[in-house]
């Protein structure tokens, strides 16, 4: 430690302004350091919402394929395989082109109809799907592109293969999903101007990439946690985010150039690690031109302006330190202007800031614009569409859409809660029931009663919990109550210590899902659960009545 003793008096000024910048020095490092690590999770968090974004909007052809699988192996016509099964199937391929053809199989793998013309002993028997399929016994997607035997053309096939009521196969019915409608829609997304975009199996096959293709492959596509870091053969560092798009074995993968998303960070840590550096070069120098007195005396000075700037005062002292020696002066002056770009600085975040809250709650805005753009197109599609059950299908769509719309709403509306994308329960119950007042579906003597309480929980909570009560209210709407009949139909919220509570009740003749739309309303209600990672109960007295009830974890961000 001798070589810290000053062996003169310029010496040991020097030290003693080392020292008392030092905490300055480390003070910025590790803001530095921590505004890299702060970019670097905002960067995962944008390239998390970019992988969300596409996934859910390439996930719509998928899940229209499996709802009309669905509803084909419904049919009678299809399910007999009688002469009206091609006509059925190809009913719903009508105005959808992301699905090329739906073929009904036998047990044996025979093609028995077909939307598309088909080779007579056409069979799929030997192909890979169709076994894997008929062994699942559920619905299931190919890993990789194929070529349709029918079509010709390349797809992905879904396959739903069909049992008797004692669990005997009796073949199946397939859907194609188009391979270049697919293509076409990456390649046309806006996430794929500024990034690379892959479809691929949780195996690691690629089934289909934008115009920039990853030159490196995600180690793990399994167990998906946040945003990952990887390096491509040619030693380029990419950032990148993982998304669930089918079942368990396709995931949209999303990447950027690491530099690309960091440039930003790296430049302002290197402003932070050397500005503090060049102060104490500076303050050297002025120490070491300076004589003792005017330099012990000016330093005194100095140092109690720079306990002002560290408490934040940036107002400073500029004609106090006009008679002082050059040197002196020098540090004084770099030391105000640091203090008025750091103040600057301030300023400039907190107009961002500010900024970014206007286009968040423009953003909003225009949501709710547009979703109620789609609700008017719906009601006039009502009131042009004769068949009550497409009425029906319709009304329940608008009624979906009114809740989503109205969240971005309450997000819109909000001035206390929409920066950090929360609503509040009481608003959002109060406005679902005038809602379900003008829902169409309603019988007229069916009174409505929400009862909530000042909870205020994120939207991606309220989103699947708005659309929840949405459908076992319809349910009850449809299914508990005649057009005359009088009734109630409640709706209460309940935070408890460690969970949450919805219960949806009525005082109908109660119900059973045998319908069609019924057991849509059901799915629907069971992935919203599954969603809100909750629990779901429906219980139907003897006497009439049926209470749903809903208990789910408290998630992050739930303020009470």
């Amino acid at each position: 430690m001798r070589f810290l003793k000053p062996s003169n008096l310029r010496q040991g000024l020097i030290w003693i302004v080392v020292a008392a910048l030092l905490p300055f020095v480390v003070v910025s490092v590790i803001q530095g350091l921590a505004t890299l690590e702060n970019i670097r999770v905002l960067a995962g968090s944008e390239l998390n919402a970019k992988a969300a974004a596409i996934a859910e909007r390439e996930r719509n052809r998928f899940v229209v394929a499996q709802h009309l699988l669905m509803t084909l192996a419904a049919n009678p016509d299809v399910i007999a395989m009688t002469d009206r099964c091609g006509e059925a199937l190809s009913g719903g391929l009508r105005d959808y082109s992301a699905i090329v053809n739906f073929v009904r199989s036998d047990a044996q793998g025979n093609v028995r109809c077909s939307a598309m013309p088909y080779r007579p002993g056409t069979n799929f028997a030997g192909a890979a799907w169709w076994q894997r399929g008929i062994q699942a016994g559920r619905l299931t997607v190919t890993k990789a592109p194929v070529v349709g035997p029918i079509s010709g053309r390349e797809i992905l096939i879904l396959f739903l293969p069909l049992r008797d009521d004692r669990g005997r196969q009796f073949g199946g019915i397939s859907a194609g999903i188009s391979m270049d409608d697919l293509r076409n829609s990456i390649a046309k997304a806006p996430e794929n101007l500024t990034g690379s975009i892959s479809i691929m199996s949780t195996d690691g096959n690629v089934v289909a990439e934008g115009t920039q293709q990853q030159d490196f492959r995600p180690p793990n596509l399994v167990r998906i946690e946040g945003s990952l870091e990887a390096k491509s053969a040619s030693g380029e560092e990419w950032m990148y985010s993982v998304a669930r798009l089918y079942s368990d074995d396709l995931v949209v993968v999303y990447a950027q150039p690491r530099q690309q998303l960091m440039a930003t960070a790296i430049r302002q840590a290197r402003v932070s690690f050397l500005l503090p550096l060049a102060s104490i070069l500076l303050a050297s120098m002025a120490i070491w031109l300076g004589t003792q007195k005017l330099v012990v005396t000016w330093l005194r000075e100095l140092a109690k302006m720079a306990g002002r700037f560290a408490h934040g005062d940036f107002r400073g002292d500029r004609e106090k330190f006009a008679g002082a020696p050059e040197e002196v002066a020098a540090l004084s002056a770099d030391l105000h202007i640091m203090a008025e770009t750091i103040d600057m600085r301030n300023r400039e975040l907190t107009q961002a800031l500010a900024a970014k809250t206007r286009l968040t709650h423009e953003v909003h805005h225009r949501v709710k614009n547009n979703l109620q753009i789609i609700n008017s197109m719906l009601s006039l599609q009502i009131a042009r569409t004769r068949e009550s059950k497409a009425k029906t299908v319709l009304s329940q769509t608008m009624a979906r859409i009114s809740a989503l719309a109205l969240i971005h709403r309450l997000l819109y509306d909000d001035d206390a809660d929409h920066e950090q994308g929360r609503v509040a329960v009481d608003d959002l119950f109060r406005d679902l029931s005038l809602q379900f007042n003008a829902h169409a579906q309603r019988p007229p003597n069916v009174n409505i009663v929400c009862e909530a309480f000042g909870t205020v929980i994120p939207v991606d909570v309220a989103v699947p919990l708005s659309l929840f009560v949405v459908e076992a209210v319809t349910n009850a709407f449809q299914h508990a109550f005649g057009p005359d009949d009088k009734g109630t139909v409640e709706v209460h919220f309940r935070q408890n210590r460690n969970d949450m509570e919805v219960v949806i009740s009525d005082d109908g003749r109660g119900y059973e899902n045998s319908s069609q739309a019924g057991q849509m309303g059901m799915e629907l209600m069971h992935a919203f659960t599954t969603q809100l990672n909750g629990e779901m109960s429906m219980e139907t007295a003897q006497d009439g009545g049926t209470r749903v009830r809903l208990v789910l974890p408290e998630p992050m961000g739930v303020d009470g």
